[in-house]
């Protein structure tokens, strides 16, 4: 009986020290004004963002109308440059996939309705040679960006091939326009909704799942699992099952733009966790919502250096094509996919576990 009470008094006395313990993380996460980190990114990243795409993809669309129009090789350089435009600063409105652009019913997020790639080619062509401009399917792969990209700059063709497609097949030039629209619509609709959704988002200070600070954080993850496992992992033939390299599986692969777009998407993943606008200005993100926790500073450090050691070899990237990389230069490639996944644990696990808020997203690698 006295060893059963001693042995209670030992887990009393743990239990006691357990819960200090974690009331003092709670305290430290407390501390933090995740309002601001909410106003923040929303007023320095997430509607300048979109505010971005709308405006660019507005010059992508007038130069395609243009071009369909007057068809030239003036116009389809000048339609090429706007595509190149828009696809880049589309890379920091994809980060924000949540909200108004979830998924809604069998509506898909606006990224995958309006950005899934790699582009099916074949269902692109049958759809055209079928003067099938409905959408009335779930092949997301045959329109959006990419569908346009593809139409725009073609497999390794001349602007005198492509033009020729045009002539002699009129109908590809409804597809275009059909495509554009269809990324209009769904892209100013989203926009539009932030206006409104922007002030429930930043008063939802919890931290729970459904709250705006999960929303933000497993988005952040998803985006970043994105760059890492689809416009690296799966080109390089380093995703669990695949036995060869699909290097036409890159992103914006026919307008051999991958690299320069892979880099932008790094970039804003760095934006959201140092807190920096699309402006340069410095706001707050997650590495503020670390300084504030018991081990932050030592996890900031940490990240830091690997960060470091990622953009390292961002800049080794060969230029030219991304595909092109993968076949000739695959360990240049294969070392930014590397020190991406070295990367994962430190926004993945070890700051989910400081800041106290579950991970909801999966990625299907075991990270």
């Amino acid at each position: 009986m006295k060893n059963k009470a001693q042995l209670l008094i030992v887990i009393g006395i743990l239990f006691i020290f357990s819960c200090k313990e974690k009331d003092k993380g709670m305290d430290a996460s407390l501390a933090f004004d995740r309002g601001a980190l909410l106003s923040s990114i929303t007023s320095g990243m997430i509607m300048p963002a979109y505010d971005s795409s709308v405006f660019y993809f507005s010059n992508l669309a007038q130069t395609t109308l243009q071009l369909s129009q007057n068809p030239n090789a003036d116009k389809l350089l000048q339609a090429q440059q706007n595509w190149k435009q828009f696809a880049r600063s589309w890379q920091y409105a994809a980060a924000f996939n949540f909200g108004p652009a979830a998924e809604k019913g069998i509506k898909k997020t606006l990224a995958e309705e309006i950005a899934s790639f790699p582009v099916s080619s074949t269902k692109v062509e049958s759809f055209i040679l079928a003067n099938d401009t409905s959408f009335a399917n779930f092949d997301r792969d045959s329109r959006g960006i990419f569908a346009i990209e593809y139409l725009l700059f073609g497999e390794n063709e001349s602007a005198n091939d492509i033009l020729a497609k045009f002539a002699n097949q009129p109908q590809r030039f409804s597809y275009l326009l059909a495509c554009s629209n269809h990324i209009g619509l769904n892209l100013k609709w989203v926009q539009t909704e932030w206006k409104t959704y922007q002030a429930s988002f930043v008063s939802n200070v919890g931290t729970d799942i459904g709250s705006s600070t999960s929303l933000l954080y497993n988005e952040f993850l998803k985006y970043y699992e994105g760059l890492k496992n689809f416009k690296f992992g799966i080109p390089l033939g380093r995703r669990p099952g695949q036995t060869t390299t699909l290097p036409k599986n890159v992103e914006a692969y026919y307008s051999g733009y991958s690299t320069e777009l892979a880099r932008e998407h790094w970039r804003c993943a760095q934006l959201i966790w140092e807190g920096t606008g699309l402006d340069g200005k410095q706001g707050i993100g997650f590495k503020a919502y670390l300084d504030k926790v018991e081990g932050g500073k030592a996890l900031i450090a940490l990240t830091q250096e690997q960060a470091a050691a990622t953009q390292a070899k961002f800049d080794a990237l060969p230029t030219g094509k991304l595909s092109d990389a993968i076949q000739n230069n695959f360990t240049k490639v294969d070392d930014v996919h590397t020190e991406l996944q070295k990367l994962t644990r430190f926004y993945k696990s070890d700051l989910s576990s400081l800041i106290g808020i579950a991970v909801t997203f999966s990625s299907g690698d075991g990270d």
